[in-house]
């Protein structure tokens, strides 16, 4: 078929295994992962996603395509561009609706429905986004931004535009040596080959960054009308739990008929025992059997289904889920910033552990508790380096620090200018199932293998690394859920002299609960920070550390103490209190 510019798109059609009385039946539009040609093989189910025979034998119409510079197709790839294969994929809708074997629902308007992975899940939600005829989305590993999927604070995830782009096999690539020739696909567009380019170089620039933003979906979400399933994996670095859960929170509030499953898998292989492979086949012709068909007497299951890192399938009635505690962790040290001499760093594709990384234990549950969501960690830090802007890295890993729980690191960025600074964000989703026996550990690292290549040098102190993992309540949602960010905590401090120095008795509390988490003492010299971390212990809402230091008499201290906080509570700064030593 020719497109809305005159570019050619091949299409393939495939009736549904048996088609009604009348001939017609609702079709199914589905997308290729990049960069490959639409699927003809009609009998069979590539994988463990939604195949050509079990929508077929459900009883629906398949298209499959070529995409824009792809297979057989015209043109040049503008990756999933709102202003090119989403106004291909509509000149698609437009062709299915001319078919004898659609089910129409007024003339030029089929029953459609989008199914696909990845860069067949992209276009989904872009073509729902300006095609309100698109009646069903089962997007598959999409994504919401190309700039928080692949240039995460400004760092490139050099792991994944790399083998993107055809250059993870040219060498000098990631030390700016590769050209315009070295791109992969050849078709691919001159503003595409400029961002592998300088991404894989290790930075944007500007015009690059605008240009992966435009290719969202984005705010272009608000506009979508048609009910979705999303399903993204746990272990997918490529586009993370982040940016299904970005998807999901606008189509919730706009009130699209929504659910997200979350299994372990993805861009990434499940490094676990994955479980049964056909829950998001059977879950995927539940979504389109109620919904395009349409057939309300079919039950699609609760709105948030996950699969944890124990293997085991569990479900909420609502995302967020409510915040049920934290457990926490602390790390501190020091890490030595060395520019990376591995042409390999920035070309794998999941985080690793790493042996030279601050290290900090989370507290272990009483009992089995559900991990859910974006862990958090706020560092305070002071260091040199050349140059002085650069990143460290956050993971989280299991107690043996053997695997980096779903392969997730996350760019920290830091000045290192002599000064002491605060760095504070949100970490990658995480499912996780804690229980008493295992423990899981915080890391605190100078540079992770899926991300671009560490290009300074020098030291950095990190005072306090504080981290929170959330605990969920499954049976209830977090939308309905208010809770009181604690007062500040209150300061007090005793000091008495003894033969090892001037012994501090560091005391602080709050007056609200929950108070679940950890304070940070901050004791201020003349010459440098102090940093002492306690937990809150719930009778009463206290927490005390017993420290040394030597200190001449009539010495001026100034104490404060940090409430830090946890997935569902701010922090909160105590009041900068100042004490003589006596």
């Amino acid at each position: 078929m020719t497109s809305f510019d005159g570019t050619p798109i091949v299409v393939h059609l495939f009736d549904a295994a048996t088609l009604p009385p009348d001939g017609r039946a609702p079709t199914v539009l589905v997308g290729p992962p990049y960069p490959t040609p639409g699927e003809t093989r009609a009998d069979l189910d590539v994988g463990d996603r939604i195949g050509l025979a079990t929508l077929r034998a459900a009883g629906y119409n398949v298209v499959t395509f070529d995409p824009r510079g792809i297979g057989g197709s015209g043109g040049s790839i503008m990756f999933d561009s709102p202003d090119f294969e989403a106004r291909d994929a509509r000149a698609i809708v437009d062709w299915v609706a001319r078919q004898p074997e659609a089910q129409l629902d007024a003339p030029g308007d089929p029953r459609i429905g989008m199914s696909g992975t990845s860069y067949g899940a992209g276009i989904q939600l872009l073509t729902a986004a300006t095609d309100p005829r698109i009646d069903a989305l089962v997007p598959d590993l999409g994504w919401h931004s190309l700039v928080s999927s692949l240039d995460r604070d400004g760092d490139v995830k050099t792991g994944w535009l790399a083998p993107l782009c055809g250059l993870d096999v040219v060498s000098g690539a990631v030390d700016g040596k590769a050209t315009i020739a070295d791109v992969r696909p050849l078709s691919a567009s001159a503003e595409l080959k400029s961002t592998c380019l300088q991404g894989v170089g290790g930075a944007l620039s500007s015009a690059s960054s605008a240009w992966l933003a435009a290719h969202g979906p984005g705010s272009l979400v608000k506009q979508i009308h048609a009910p979705t399933l999303l399903t993204q994996g746990t272990t997918d670095t490529l586009f993370p739990l982040d940016e299904a859960i970005a998807n999901y929170a606008q189509l919730r509030a706009d009130g699209v008929p929504v659910k997200m499953i979350w299994y372990c898998g993805g861009h990434v292989a499940c490094p676990t025992k994955a479980g049964d492979p056909k829950v998001l086949q059977r879950a995927g012709i539940a979504w389109l059997n109620r919904w395009l068909r349409p057939d309300p007497s079919v039950d699609t299951g609760p709105p948030f289904e996950w699969q944890a890192d124990d293997g085991a399938w569990r479900s909420g009635p609502d995302f967020p889920l409510a915040p049920a505690g934290t457990l926490d962790a602390v790390a501190s040290g020091t890490l030595a910033v060395a520019a990376s001499a591995s042409p390999q760093q920035g070309l794998a594709r999941s985080a690793v552990p790493s042996s030279r990384g601050l290290q900090g234990r989370f507290t272990r549950p009483s009992g089995s508790v559900d991990v859910v969501g974006d862990p958090r960690v706020r560092v305070t830090y002071r260091g040199r380096a050349t140059p002085a802007r650069t990143y460290l890295y956050a993971q989280i890993v299991d107690a043996a620090g053997r695997r980096v729980e779903g392969g997730q690191a996350t760019p920290l960025p830091v000045v290192l200018d002599g000064r002491e600074h605060t760095v504070q964000r949100p970490l990658e989703a995480v499912a996780l199932r804690g229980v008493r026996s295992i423990g899981f550990r915080l890391q605190i690292t100078a540079g992770a293998a899926d991300y671009a290549r560490q290009r300074s040098a020098g030291r950095v102190s990190v005072y306090g690394a504080h981290a929170s993992l959330p605990i969920v309540d499954a049976k209830r949602s977090g939308r309905t859920v208010k809770l009181r960010t604690p007062t500040s905590p209150v300061v007090s401090l005793q000091t008495t002299h003894g033969s090892a120095g001037v012994r501090l008795a560091l005391g602080a509390h709050i007056a609200d609960r929950p108070c679940s988490g950890n304070i940070t003492f901050t004791v201020r010299t003349s010459s440098r920070p102090y940093l002492y971390d306690a937990p809150l212990r719930s009778a009463g809402c206290r927490a005390a550390a017993i420290e040394w230091l030597r200190l001449p008499r009539d010495r001026t201290l100034r104490v404060s103490a940090t409430f830090n906080g946890n997935d569902a509570l701010a922090a909160r700064t105590g009041r900068s209190v100042a004490f003589r030593v006596r």
